[in-house]
């Protein structure tokens, strides 16, 4: 499902959310929860959070996913390739919350939900005034230059996710008069 929101009066975005089937979440939830918090909350993550490039085998194909398979209901553009270049893991508890904040200078950014509980917090797009309430397996693309972040979470709810940024590798042509 691709949704198309407003952006602002004259431009609108597109958000892609989808569910994906196939991932071992009992084992990347398990590998998120060993991994524990590398970031001390210096982040706009106030919650456990791995670190920025984590690329463990089960979570560079789930990237490879998202590129191949996702990504082009955003993009139509072939000639770009697109690399993941960050990929990291979260595990929210009662209280945890982030930050509003972008991935600039990225290109598009998405999050996997491995867990997602009854009463977990949504994520929240303040560009666009819209909110997803995640269910387990969702995956979610945006452009990385909306603002978005996770308001505090108030239930004992797993919510453990998978988060990365993609950027344009090459072959960008730009043309100017």
């Amino acid at each position: 499902m691709k949704l198309q929101l407003q952006y602002t009066r004259s431009a609108l975005v597109d958000i892609y959310v989808s569910s994906l089937d196939g991932y071992d979440n009992e084992l990347i939830s398990s590998q998120i929860i060993n991994i524990g918090d590398q970031q001390n909350r210096m982040t706009n993550v106030k919650a456990d959070m791995t670190r920025w490039q984590n690329f463990l085998p089960n979570w560079k194909k789930l990237g490879r996913d998202v590129v191949e398979n996702h990504l082009v209901n955003l993009v139509v553009d072939a000639e770009t390739s697109w690399v993941v270049h960050s990929l990291w893991g979260v595990n929210y508890q009662k209280g945890d919350y982030t930050i509003f904040h972008d991935h600039c200078p990225s290109t598009f950014s998405f999050v996997y939900y491995v867990k997602a509980g009854e009463g977990s917090s949504p994520i929240v797009f303040s560009d666009v005034g819209y909110e997803l309430l995640p269910k387990e397996n969702d995956l979610i693309i945006f452009p990385s230059h909306l603002r978005h972040g996770v308001p505090s979470q108030i239930s004992s709810a797993e919510r453990i996710i998978i988060a990365g940024n993609i950027s344009a590798l090459g072959n960008i042509k730009f043309v100017c008069d």
